[in-house]
């Protein structure tokens, strides 16, 4: 059998840097272990059953949650059932010997599934030690490699104190090394005939010397390894059609008998008795519905390890602390604040628009903050009524439901930013049927049909509105370009070109906008080049940022849990994910001679998954602060998506907490991230200076600055990839890296002397946050009209004012402390 140490068995690695000479593993049934390893290894059953035997030959089975060692250089043979995962801990001999030395001269007898339930406190001490070095590394602690360390030690120290017996003789690291190569020779050659003779030519040793190491390394003979390796890959065949004979032939048995009498030596039965095991063990997981789906049965693989870590919210929230320390200048010339990120707002898809509740909110936001556009996508959607055919075939068009849109947004003083699509069901070519909505992301079957919609629809509003007013508005011609992906890029510009043609003809003076999705870079180059080779350039070029990247295009290597309400994406492990995204976009255009190009970011949140539970948390107002503060210079708009949690394309949740998209959720309760961009819209009109973690503008005629502060902290590598091991309805903060509490010192300098007024707003989990207050209420199914204005009152923010005087040189020092996830407005404002 061939080692199995191929990449995407390694889940994470200890660097150089970090932790050398350890990994993880996830073992499945169709990924055989080898029967050996020069490692420490240690293994837990996270799911399902199995068996192991070791050297004498003994099978023992294994239920779930059992966790045993294998001594380095221990022939072990796994044998998981079907549905069965373990996760393996391999450390170097390296490793053990830079802490405890005395380990490796040690036989460590660490095997649970030898006693009884009342007999595992030992055990759960080792199952405490790996579960707490797994969270360790898949936190990203790599800046503080002393935690893993100590988390190490204390798997070893207890390995050591609890289950270690006699010394036994260590070998020099030249007998490793070549009986390791005996034994790869072994596992090459094991379906031949292999005699000493050969083995001892190969490899230019002794046949003496072969025959001593084996029983001395394995403690077996040379004959009875080769024998249990061609044992360990007739199991794998077992599960095949194969017959017995055929299978004894292929695995360099001399005949069945042969083959059936290592079964009965190693297995404790013979071959018919382990189909029949087999069998028997795949039919009772019927029988209880169980039948594995790769799809939804990774979902919470870990947590029956992580239950051991024994580690609340408490316990993880890191008790370093940093301090930032800040001196500026606040008179003088200072430059305007940019205040792009308060351009465009969503309101989401066009139907949602005619909801009443999601009008008050929009207009309340779009008045208290001065948005200047409301962009709808989905006005060609079929439940906005504009296409059919009648009893005889022939074309109507009704505008009512878009004109009612309209109508709101300009209400409100604010203009539209038009999405043209979906395609209506009686244009489209095909029907991908990718969401519940009414939205196909197909191209038109008949051109000329979707030309003529296009026209009317154009000429409707140039006589309603009048083409002064549309001069004013943004028109994307047609959805986003990850389209590519369903169509191909030929009929998606072909689609755009036709609807920018009909917008151009009412008045070549129409701003249009072209926007492209979520695929990876060269997607995004090849997208731009084909733009402008089609000459399909607009005036504003868009894309959407949702700080996710296909799977495997960041070299981690961690399994993706898939869902079915939302694409098979992974966060990408860089907080600056929004920048440097649009660093390569403007970079891109720059290069194809575009690079006057206004960029938008028409949709940007921090996950394309709908249902993840963060965005209703404090974390959602970290993340609000740092990417519209970092980037509100950079980009010409920076459009969040959305205002309501109403999307519909995906079934309604019944809980109000259920992790939507929006500022509020369903039923009109603002969440922290609502708050954060509240107190955003207080900020003032010149940029005074910008840095890790703060944010600092003025208003000299009020004599009024303000300092934003926030402590970001990115989601860790298992939720990254949607393991929501570690999150819950009422607990929700254990998804993340390991932060720092940060303590800001602000001094501002350059003041009139005098008094100040200092107010502070502050969003945390006490104040500022209707999810945790609805936890402290007790985290209620069902709320009355009473519960939900509670719930409403509690996203105000924490408010605290004080007077303070300036030193006579006109300076005045402001400090703050902020945990995690927490963000802060200070207003400084002089008395008069």
């Amino acid at each position: 059998m061939e080692r199995d140490n191929r990449d995407e068995d390694i889940m994470m690695r200890g660097t150089k840097q970090e932790m050398p000479g350890f990994r993880f593993r996830l073992l499945r049934p169709e990924k055989k272990r080898e029967l050996w390893n020069p490692d420490f290894e240690l293994l837990f059953l996270l799911r399902g059953r199995g068996r192991v035997s070791y050297e004498d030959g003994e099978v023992h089975n294994l239920p779930m949650g059992s966790i045993f060692a294998i001594n380095r250089f221990q022939i072990c043979d796994l044998d998981l059932d079907e549905d069965g995962l373990a996760l393996s801990l391999c450390v170097s001999a390296e490793t053990i010997a830079s802490f405890h030395i005395k380990l490796l001269k040690c036989e460590v007898k660490c095997q649970s599934f030898f006693y009884m339930e009342d007999q595992q406190e030992k055990f759960d001490l080792i199952r405490r030690d790996m579960a707490r070095i797994f969270l360790e590394m898949y936190k990203n602690n790599e800046e503080q490699p002393i935690y893993m360390k100590s988390r190490v030690t204390a798997l070893l120290e207890d390995l050591l104190s609890y289950f270690t017996s006699g010394e036994k003789v260590e070998q020099g690291r030249g007998g490793r090394e070549r009986i390791q190569q005996a034994s790869d020779y072994i596992l090459q050659h094991c379906r031949e005939e292999i005699t000493l003779e050969d083995m001892a030519d190969h490899l230019y040793l002794s046949r003496a010397y072969i025959s001593r190491s084996f029983p001395q390394y394995f403690g077996v003979s040379f004959r009875e390894y080769v024998t249990q390796v061609r044992l360990a890959h007739a199991v794998q065949e077992m599960h095949s059609g194969a017959t017995l004979t055929e299978i004894a032939y292929h695995n360099g048995f001399v005949n069945e008998t042969a083959m059936i009498r290592a079964f009965r030596k190693y297995r404790g039965m013979t071959p018919s008795e382990y189909r029949k095991q087999m069998e028997y063990t795949v039919k009772q997981r019927e029988k209880k519905g169980k039948e594995r789906e790769e799809a939804a049965g990774d979902h919470d693989i870990f947590q029956s390890l992580l239950q051991y870590a024994a580690v609340t919210e408490q316990e993880i929230e890191t008790t370093n602390e940093s301090a930032v320390s800040v001196t500026v200048a606040v008179n003088g010339r200072k430059p305007r604040v940019a205040g792009h990120w308060k351009r465009v707002i969503n309101a989401g898809y066009a139907a949602s628009v005619l909801n009443r509740e999601v009008q008050d909110e929009l207009e309340q936001l779009v008045q208290e903050l001065g948005y200047e556009l409301v962009r709808v996508k989905g006005i060609l959607d079929d439940d906005m009524c504009v296409f059919r055919r009648n009893m005889w075939g022939e074309i109507q068009f009704c505008w009512n439901y878009i004109d009612e849109v309209i109508d709101f947004i300009l209400s409100t003083g604010a203009k539209p930013l038009l999405e043209f699509g979906h395609m209506p069901l009686l244009l489209a070519k095909t029907d991908p049927g990718r969401t519940m909505r009414p939205a196909l992301s197909s191209s038109p079957r008949d051109l000329a049909e979707w030309r003529m919609l296009i026209k009317n629809l154009m000429e409707h509003l140039r006589e309603r509105y009048g083409i002064n007013q549309m001069r004013r508005w943004i028109f994307n011609p047609w959805i986003s370009g990850d389209v590519i992906t369903i169509d191909g890029g030929d009929e998606f510009f072909e689609t755009w070109k036709a609807s920018y043609e009909e917008m151009k003809r009412v008045s070549p003076d129409l701003v249009t906008c072209l926007s492209f999705g979520l695929g990876p870079e060269e997607h995004l180059k090849a997208f731009i080049e084909t733009m402008k080779e089609k000459e399909c350039v607009p005036e504003i070029f868009a894309f959407r940022s949702f700080g996710t990247v296909i799977y495997g295009e960041e070299e981690e290597k961690m399994n993706l849990i898939q869902n079915n309400e939302s694409i098979n994406m992974i966060v990408s492990r860089d907080p600056d994910f929004l920048r440097n995204r649009g660093e390569k976009v403007k970079g891109l255009l720059q290069k194809a001679g575009l690079g006057a190009l206004p960029v938008l970011v028409d949709e940007c949140s921090s996950n394309i998954w709908q249902r993840d539970l963060c965005n209703d948390t404090c974390y959602k107002a970290a993340w609000l602060f740092k990417n519209l503060l970092e980037n509100e210079e950079a980009l010409q708009g920076i459009a969040y998506f959305s205002v309501n949690d109403r999307l519909d394309e995906v079934f309604p949740a019944r809980e109000t907490y259920h992790g939507g998209f929006g500022l509020f959720t369903m039923n009109g309760i603002p969440k922290a991230v609502c708050t954060a961009l509240r107190l955003l819209g207080r900020m003032g009109s010149r940029l005074v200076k910008r840095g890790d973690g703060y944010f600092i503008s003025t208003e000299p005629e009020k004599n009024q600055s303000q300092i934003y502060l926030y402590n970001y902290v990115h989601y860790d590598m298992l939720y990254r990839y949607r393991h929501a091991v570690n999150i819950s309805r009422t607990d929700r903060y254990r998804v993340f890296n390991m932060g720092e509490i940060r303590t800001f010192s602000v001094k501002l300098t350059g003041l009139e002397p005098g008094k100040y007024c200092l107010r502070l707003y502050k969003v945390t989990k006490e104040h500022g946050s209707s999810y945790d207050a609805w936890v402290r209420m007790g985290a209620p199914e069902r709320m009355n009209r009473m519960e939900r204005a509670m719930l409403c009152h509690s996203a105000d923010p924490e408010y605290r004012v004080w007077e303070q005087e300036t030193d006579p040189e006109g300076s005045l020092t402001v400090q703050e402390r902020l945990e995690p996830h927490e963000t802060a407005l200070i207003e400084v404002e002089q008395i008069l």
